[in-house]
Protein backbone atom coordinates (compact mmCIF):
# COMPACT_ATOMS: atom_id res chain seq x y z
CA UNK A 1 0.00 0.00 0.00
CA UNK A 2 1.52 3.34 -1.24
CA UNK A 3 1.37 5.97 1.50
CA UNK A 4 1.24 9.39 0.80
CA UNK A 5 2.34 12.53 2.58
CA UNK A 6 0.00 15.02 2.95
CA UNK A 7 1.81 18.49 1.65
CA UNK A 8 2.52 21.12 4.44
CA UNK A 9 0.61 24.23 4.38
CA UNK A 10 1.45 27.74 4.03
CA UNK A 11 0.93 28.33 7.73
CA UNK A 12 3.04 25.07 8.40
CA UNK A 13 5.77 25.88 6.34
CA UNK A 14 5.85 29.32 7.64
CA UNK A 15 5.97 27.66 11.35
CA UNK A 16 8.71 25.33 9.90
CA UNK A 17 10.71 28.00 8.44
CA UNK A 18 10.83 30.29 11.90
CA UNK A 19 11.32 27.55 13.59
CA UNK A 20 14.94 26.62 11.40
CA UNK A 21 15.98 30.75 11.57
CA UNK A 22 15.79 30.40 14.77
CA UNK A 23 17.60 27.23 15.54
CA UNK A 24 20.22 28.89 12.87
CA UNK A 25 20.45 32.16 15.01
CA UNK A 26 21.07 30.77 18.27
CA UNK A 27 23.61 28.58 17.22
CA UNK A 28 25.10 31.76 15.74
CA UNK A 29 24.97 33.62 18.41
CA UNK A 30 26.38 30.60 20.47
CA UNK A 31 29.11 30.74 18.09
CA UNK A 32 30.02 34.16 18.33
CA UNK A 33 29.28 34.53 22.10
CA UNK A 34 31.96 31.42 22.29
CA UNK A 35 34.75 32.86 20.38
CA UNK A 36 34.18 36.58 20.92
CA UNK A 37 32.60 37.32 24.15
CA UNK A 38 35.67 35.96 26.49
CA UNK A 39 37.99 38.40 25.09
CA UNK A 40 35.95 41.70 25.05
CA UNK A 41 34.93 40.62 28.74
CA UNK A 42 38.84 39.71 29.30
CA UNK A 43 39.65 43.07 28.22
CA UNK A 44 36.68 44.98 30.21
CA UNK A 45 37.90 43.46 32.93
CA UNK A 46 41.65 44.37 32.89
CA UNK A 47 40.47 47.81 32.45
CA UNK A 48 38.65 48.10 35.27
CA UNK A 49 41.32 46.91 37.43
CA UNK A 50 44.39 48.38 36.37
CA UNK A 51 45.49 51.50 38.20
CA UNK A 52 45.53 53.69 35.61
CA UNK A 53 42.61 53.89 33.42
CA UNK A 54 41.19 55.91 30.02
CA UNK A 55 38.63 57.43 32.11
CA UNK A 56 40.75 59.10 34.04
CA UNK A 57 41.10 62.71 34.22
CA UNK A 58 44.54 63.18 36.47
CA UNK A 59 44.52 67.52 37.89
CA UNK A 60 47.54 67.96 40.12
CA UNK A 61 50.38 65.60 41.82
CA UNK A 62 52.52 66.18 44.99
CA UNK A 63 54.92 64.16 46.98
CA UNK A 64 56.53 64.00 50.39
CA UNK A 65 59.81 61.36 51.19
CA UNK A 66 57.47 59.00 51.54
CA UNK A 67 54.82 58.64 48.71
CA UNK A 68 53.72 60.77 45.21
CA UNK A 69 50.38 61.33 45.00
CA UNK A 70 48.07 61.95 42.06
CA UNK A 71 44.47 63.21 42.26
CA UNK A 72 41.31 63.63 39.92
CA UNK A 73 37.74 63.09 39.23
CA UNK A 74 35.69 60.70 40.57
CA UNK A 75 37.07 60.88 43.80
CA UNK A 76 40.39 58.79 42.08
CA UNK A 77 43.08 59.31 44.20
CA UNK A 78 46.81 56.88 43.16
CA UNK A 79 49.99 56.84 45.30
CA UNK A 80 53.22 55.28 44.33
CA UNK A 81 55.99 54.60 46.86
CA UNK A 82 58.39 54.15 44.09
CA UNK A 83 58.81 57.72 42.15
CA UNK A 84 55.97 56.98 40.26
CA UNK A 85 56.97 53.14 38.45
CA UNK A 86 53.53 51.62 40.16
CA UNK A 87 50.79 53.19 41.56
CA UNK A 88 48.14 51.80 43.85
CA UNK A 89 44.39 53.28 42.63
CA UNK A 90 41.69 54.24 45.25
CA UNK A 91 38.52 55.91 44.59
CA UNK A 92 37.11 57.89 48.00
CA UNK A 93 33.69 57.28 48.92
CA UNK A 94 31.10 59.68 47.11
CA UNK A 95 33.38 60.20 44.08
CA UNK A 96 33.93 63.76 44.83
CA UNK A 97 35.49 66.41 42.37
CA UNK A 98 39.36 66.37 43.38
CA UNK A 99 40.82 69.09 41.76
CA UNK A 100 43.98 69.61 43.85
CA UNK A 101 46.36 68.10 46.14
CA UNK A 102 49.59 69.69 48.18
CA UNK A 103 51.96 67.71 50.46
CA UNK A 104 52.76 69.37 53.88
CA UNK A 105 56.62 69.10 55.53
CA UNK A 106 54.87 66.82 58.15
CA UNK A 107 53.86 64.24 55.80
CA UNK A 108 50.09 65.10 54.99
CA UNK A 109 48.31 65.17 52.38
CA UNK A 110 45.77 67.31 51.54
CA UNK A 111 43.40 67.12 48.41
CA UNK A 112 41.14 69.64 47.63
CA UNK A 113 37.16 68.83 45.92
CA UNK A 114 34.90 71.15 44.43
CA UNK A 115 33.19 70.31 46.44
CA UNK A 116 33.57 71.99 49.44
CA UNK A 117 35.72 69.74 50.94
CA UNK A 118 39.26 68.86 51.87
CA UNK A 119 40.50 65.60 52.68
CA UNK A 120 43.36 65.02 54.55
CA UNK A 121 46.09 61.92 54.52
CA UNK A 122 47.83 61.59 57.92
CA UNK A 123 49.80 58.05 56.17
CA UNK A 124 51.31 59.18 53.27
CA UNK A 125 48.43 58.72 51.04
CA UNK A 126 47.13 55.30 52.36
CA UNK A 127 43.95 56.32 53.91
CA UNK A 128 41.57 60.19 53.83
CA UNK A 129 39.09 62.17 56.23
CA UNK A 130 36.89 64.52 54.32
CA UNK A 131 36.66 68.03 56.42
CA UNK A 132 33.85 70.44 54.59
CA UNK A 133 34.83 74.06 54.45
CA UNK A 134 32.91 76.48 55.68
CA UNK A 135 31.91 78.35 52.94
CA UNK A 136 29.22 78.77 50.18
CA UNK A 137 31.87 79.74 47.72
CA UNK A 138 33.84 77.63 44.90
CA UNK A 139 37.55 76.73 45.88
CA UNK A 140 40.03 76.49 43.24
CA UNK A 141 43.05 76.09 44.89
CA UNK A 142 45.30 75.04 48.45
CA UNK A 143 48.20 74.60 49.58
CA UNK A 144 50.47 73.69 52.35
CA UNK A 145 52.51 76.56 54.21
CA UNK A 146 56.00 75.48 56.07
CA UNK A 147 53.98 75.80 59.39
CA UNK A 148 51.21 73.03 58.24
CA UNK A 149 49.00 75.63 57.68
CA UNK A 150 46.49 74.20 55.07
CA UNK A 151 45.79 77.54 52.79
CA UNK A 152 42.20 77.03 50.22
CA UNK A 153 41.45 80.05 47.90
CA UNK A 154 38.33 80.46 45.89
CA UNK A 155 35.78 82.72 44.24
CA UNK A 156 34.58 85.84 45.40
CA UNK A 157 38.45 86.64 46.54
CA UNK A 158 38.16 83.39 49.06
CA UNK A 159 41.17 82.90 51.27
CA UNK A 160 40.61 80.26 54.63
CA UNK A 161 42.91 78.96 56.54
CA UNK A 162 43.23 75.51 58.58
CA UNK A 163 45.26 75.51 61.70
CA UNK A 164 44.23 71.81 62.77
CA UNK A 165 44.82 69.74 59.80
CA UNK A 166 41.23 70.82 57.51
CA UNK A 167 38.91 70.47 60.89
CA UNK A 168 38.27 74.07 61.32
CA UNK A 169 38.96 76.80 58.91
CA UNK A 170 38.92 80.67 59.66
CA UNK A 171 38.23 82.99 56.70
CA UNK A 172 40.59 85.70 55.28
CA UNK A 173 38.71 86.64 52.75
CA UNK A 174 39.24 90.36 50.95
CA UNK A 175 35.68 91.06 49.39
CA UNK A 176 36.60 91.28 46.08
CA UNK A 177 34.50 89.99 43.32
CA UNK A 178 37.05 87.74 41.76
CA UNK A 179 38.19 84.27 41.12
CA UNK A 180 41.59 83.32 43.03
CA UNK A 181 42.71 80.66 41.21
CA UNK A 182 46.19 79.54 42.69
CA UNK A 183 48.16 79.98 46.03
CA UNK A 184 51.72 79.96 46.76
CA UNK A 185 54.09 79.99 50.02
CA UNK A 186 57.37 81.32 48.61
CA UNK A 187 58.65 80.76 52.23
CA UNK A 188 57.64 81.00 55.25
CA UNK A 189 56.72 84.90 55.24
CA UNK A 190 55.81 85.30 51.38
CA UNK A 191 53.15 84.11 49.94
CA UNK A 192 51.39 85.07 46.57
CA UNK A 193 47.87 84.36 45.25
CA UNK A 194 46.72 84.89 41.89
CA UNK A 195 43.28 85.20 39.84
CA UNK A 196 41.24 86.16 37.00
CA UNK A 197 41.36 89.94 35.62
CA UNK A 198 45.21 90.17 36.53
CA UNK A 199 44.09 90.33 40.01
CA UNK A 200 47.09 89.41 42.89
CA UNK A 201 47.91 89.62 46.73
CA UNK A 202 50.59 88.47 48.34
CA UNK A 203 51.75 88.26 51.77
CA UNK A 204 55.20 89.23 53.86
CA UNK A 205 53.97 88.19 56.78
CA UNK A 206 53.26 84.52 56.86
CA UNK A 207 48.85 85.00 55.73
CA UNK A 208 48.56 87.25 58.83
CA UNK A 209 47.73 89.91 55.84
CA UNK A 210 46.93 90.30 52.60
CA UNK A 211 48.23 93.13 50.39
CA UNK A 212 46.65 93.82 46.56
CA UNK A 213 49.35 93.71 44.03
CA UNK A 214 49.75 95.70 40.94
CA UNK A 215 47.29 94.35 38.61
CA UNK A 216 48.49 91.79 35.72
CA UNK A 217 48.34 93.53 32.55
CA UNK A 218 45.52 93.48 29.70
CA UNK A 219 43.64 91.62 32.91
CA UNK A 220 45.41 88.35 32.38
CA UNK A 221 43.95 85.35 33.62
CA UNK A 222 46.06 83.23 35.68
CA UNK A 223 45.53 79.48 35.69
CA UNK A 224 48.92 79.19 37.83
CA UNK A 225 51.73 80.17 39.00
CA UNK A 226 55.07 79.67 40.34
CA UNK A 227 57.90 81.89 42.30
CA UNK A 228 61.50 80.63 42.91
CA UNK A 229 62.40 83.37 44.97
CA UNK A 230 60.03 86.18 46.19
CA UNK A 231 60.84 88.52 43.48
CA UNK A 232 60.98 86.18 40.54
CA UNK A 233 58.36 84.26 39.15
CA UNK A 234 56.25 83.41 36.27
CA UNK A 235 52.29 83.18 35.68
CA UNK A 236 50.40 81.23 33.23
CA UNK A 237 47.60 81.88 31.08
CA UNK A 238 45.73 81.48 28.04
CA UNK A 239 46.82 81.30 24.78
CA UNK A 240 50.54 80.05 25.73
CA UNK A 241 50.95 83.24 27.38
CA UNK A 242 53.40 83.43 30.51
CA UNK A 243 54.42 86.25 32.21
CA UNK A 244 57.53 86.88 34.02
CA UNK A 245 58.10 89.33 36.49
CA UNK A 246 61.97 89.95 38.69
CA UNK A 247 61.04 92.62 41.14
CA UNK A 248 58.47 90.99 42.68
CA UNK A 249 55.16 92.27 40.41
CA UNK A 250 56.15 95.43 40.09
CA UNK A 251 56.51 95.01 36.69
CA UNK A 252 55.66 91.72 34.21
CA UNK A 253 57.39 91.07 30.77
CA UNK A 254 55.25 88.48 28.16
CA UNK A 255 57.60 85.75 27.39
CA UNK A 256 57.69 83.87 24.16
CA UNK A 257 56.33 80.51 24.26
CA UNK A 258 56.15 77.99 21.44
CA UNK A 259 52.33 77.45 21.86
CA UNK A 260 49.16 79.26 21.76
CA UNK A 261 47.65 76.74 23.84
CA UNK A 262 46.97 77.62 27.90
CA UNK A 263 49.12 76.74 30.31
CA UNK A 264 48.24 75.19 33.90
CA UNK A 265 51.35 74.42 35.52
CA UNK A 266 54.84 75.03 36.90
CA UNK A 267 57.73 73.15 38.25
CA UNK A 268 61.47 73.67 38.85
CA UNK A 269 63.75 70.25 38.33
CA UNK A 270 67.43 71.02 38.92
CA UNK A 271 66.90 75.06 38.79
CA UNK A 272 65.16 74.93 35.60
CA UNK A 273 61.68 75.77 35.10
CA UNK A 274 59.03 73.75 33.21
CA UNK A 275 55.12 74.44 32.70
CA UNK A 276 52.57 72.18 30.75
CA UNK A 277 49.14 72.96 29.03
CA UNK A 278 46.98 72.09 26.35
CA UNK A 279 47.65 69.52 23.38
CA UNK A 280 50.41 67.29 25.50
CA UNK A 281 52.66 70.72 25.72
CA UNK A 282 55.63 70.52 27.92
CA UNK A 283 58.07 73.53 27.97
CA UNK A 284 61.46 74.52 29.41
CA UNK A 285 62.55 77.93 30.03
CA UNK A 286 65.74 79.31 28.82
CA UNK A 287 66.79 82.58 29.06
CA UNK A 288 63.59 85.08 27.88
CA UNK A 289 61.74 82.36 26.08
CA UNK A 290 60.42 78.68 26.46
CA UNK A 291 61.06 75.69 24.18
CA UNK A 292 59.09 72.70 23.91
CA UNK A 293 60.15 69.64 24.77
CA UNK A 294 60.09 66.87 22.77
CA UNK A 295 58.65 63.89 24.53
CA UNK A 296 57.16 60.05 23.50
CA UNK A 297 54.51 59.58 25.38
CA UNK A 298 51.39 59.48 23.20
CA UNK A 299 50.10 62.61 24.60
CA UNK A 300 47.74 65.00 22.09
CA UNK A 301 44.84 65.98 25.07
CA UNK A 302 45.66 68.90 27.90
CA UNK A 303 47.92 68.37 30.78
CA UNK A 304 47.70 69.57 33.91
CA UNK A 305 50.12 67.64 35.85
CA UNK A 306 53.47 68.37 36.11
CA UNK A 307 55.87 67.28 38.97
CA UNK A 308 59.40 66.36 39.52
CA UNK A 309 60.56 62.59 39.73
CA UNK A 310 64.35 61.99 40.53
CA UNK A 311 66.94 64.57 39.29
CA UNK A 312 66.25 64.38 35.43
CA UNK A 313 63.08 63.08 34.93
CA UNK A 314 59.17 64.82 35.20
CA UNK A 315 55.87 63.13 35.75
CA UNK A 316 53.10 64.19 33.35
CA UNK A 317 49.18 63.96 32.94
CA UNK A 318 46.40 64.95 32.32
CA UNK A 319 43.24 63.74 30.09
CA UNK A 320 42.34 60.33 29.20
CA UNK A 321 44.22 58.22 31.41
CA UNK A 322 47.36 60.52 30.07
CA UNK A 323 50.22 59.41 32.70
CA UNK A 324 53.62 59.86 32.13
CA UNK A 325 57.75 59.80 33.28
CA UNK A 326 59.35 61.91 30.76
CA UNK A 327 62.77 62.85 30.09
CA UNK A 328 63.41 66.63 31.05
CA UNK A 329 65.29 69.19 29.25
CA UNK A 330 67.89 67.33 26.89
CA UNK A 331 65.58 67.69 23.87
CA UNK A 332 64.10 70.95 24.24
CA UNK A 333 63.41 72.65 20.76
Amino acid sequence: MERSLSPIGGDQRDLAHSGLRCVIALAAMSMLGACEAPLKMQGVEAQQTAPIRRSDMYQQAAGTAQALVVVGNHGLVLRSTDSGQSWARQELPGWPSLIDVAACPDGRFAALAAESQVVVSTDAGQTWAAHELQTEESPQGITCDPANRLWVVGSFSTIMVSTDGGANWEDRSIGEDTIFTTIQFIDADNAVIFGEFGTNVRSSDGGTTWTPGAPLPDAFYAQDAFFIDPQTGWVGGLAGQILATTDGGTTWTLQKAPTPVPIYDFAQLGGEVYAVGGEGVLLHRQGEQWLRVVHDAPVRLLLRVLYPVGSDRLLIGGEAGALYIVAAAGNAA
